[in-house]
């Protein structure tokens, strides 16, 4: 089983003790992508994006082969580079965001690849995963030209899944956003729909999984979970709906990348042929292991933890 993860990874710089500036690799598709591999050995996972030719472009391809990623369909850019952002925290333990993406390669993604590329996809890959960061670094007709292309690998067998991941900084508007997030979600096999993504994206704050479900109905997906942070998560087919609590975290030291590994313990287990009771396990379990450690992506030197999911 061959899964393809498209999207952006970047330079993340995080701010530590007395200053001190901590650099590593995230971006919430890549972030899945790791754990995923990490997890299901048996799974060969590849990442789709495009680099430049600078350092950082240079290290982040190396981490990919370290972390036996599938390069094949890494490309790289000749005049931009990789995109960087800087994490730091303030008084009150509140983190501040900046971002330096334009120029980033990721953005070429639909120029760069060609025919060949994606009948090679086609033919080689089983499942295509992608994310509202995905289409928000590209232009309104470069998704368009992306939803084709999707489409058309999908006629072809390939199954995709798609998670909400809303971002309102990297959109022209939250109307365009809707428009298009809604349109690759009627074009996917599996959703993962954040319950805060939903809430920004229809900008209704106090928004429930139940009402999320129902306004997402008229697309017809047919696997949709709902991610309801610590609170719950809800999957829902055509013919089932299920509701599965999240067991308390008792040391929570950064939640950054918990939807994303989250995603990667539900999909090893769905490409496993497991329920969807072991798939939501196995999701919230690593979840669990992953905010207990500061960063996106944990260290591999804790990865036994991580390993050793039971479902």
């Amino acid at each position: 089983m061959k899964i393809l993860f498209i999207g952006e990874c970047m330079a993340e710089f995080r701010q530590g003790e007395a200053g001190v500036w901590h650099q590593a690799f995230a971006g919430d598709v890549f972030n899945t992508a790791v754990y995923m591999k990490r997890i299901s050995e048996e799974c060969e996972v590849a990442f789709a994006s495009v680099l430049g030719r600078d350092m950082f472009s240079q290290d982040l391809r190396h981490y990919c082969e370290q972390s036996r990623l599938d390069t094949r369909w890494l490309k790289s850019h000749e005049s931009r580079s990789c995109g960087v952002y800087f994490i730091q925290t303030d008084t009150a333990g509140e983190r501040q965001f900046t971002y330096y993406r334009e120029n980033s390669a990721a953005r070429t993604l639909l120029d760069t690849f060609s025919d060949n590329d994606f009948s090679a996809i086609a033919e080689q890959v089983d499942w295509v995963f992608l994310s509202g960061i995905s289409l928000a670094i590209l232009s309104a007709n470069d998704r368009s030209r992306l939803l084709e292309k999707l489409t058309d690998l999908r006629r072809q067998g390939v199954k995709l899944v798609f998670d909400t991941n809303f971002r309102p900084v990297l959109w022209e508007s939250r109307d365009k956003a809707k428009t298009d997030i809604y349109a690759f979600m009627e074009s996917c096999d599996l959703v993962f729909a954040g319950r805060e993504d939903m809430a920004s994206l229809l900008g209704r704050e106090d928004i429930t999984s139940q009402e999320v479900a129902d306004l997402l109905a008229p697309l017809c997906i047919p696997e949709l979970v709902i991610k309801a942070g610590a609170d719950h998560v809800m999957r829902l087919t055509q013919s089932e709906r299920q509701h599965f609590p999240v067991e308390p975290v008792g040391s929570v030291v950064d939640t950054t990348a918990a939807g994303d590994s989250f995603n990667a313990g539900y999909l090893s287990a769905l490409l496993a042929g497991q329920p969807p009771e072991q798939r939501v396990a196995k999701g919230q379990t690593l979840a669990a292991s992953v905010i207990q450690h500061p960063g996106a992506i944990i260290p591999v030197n804790v990865t036994p933890a991580v390993s050793s999911v039971h479902t």
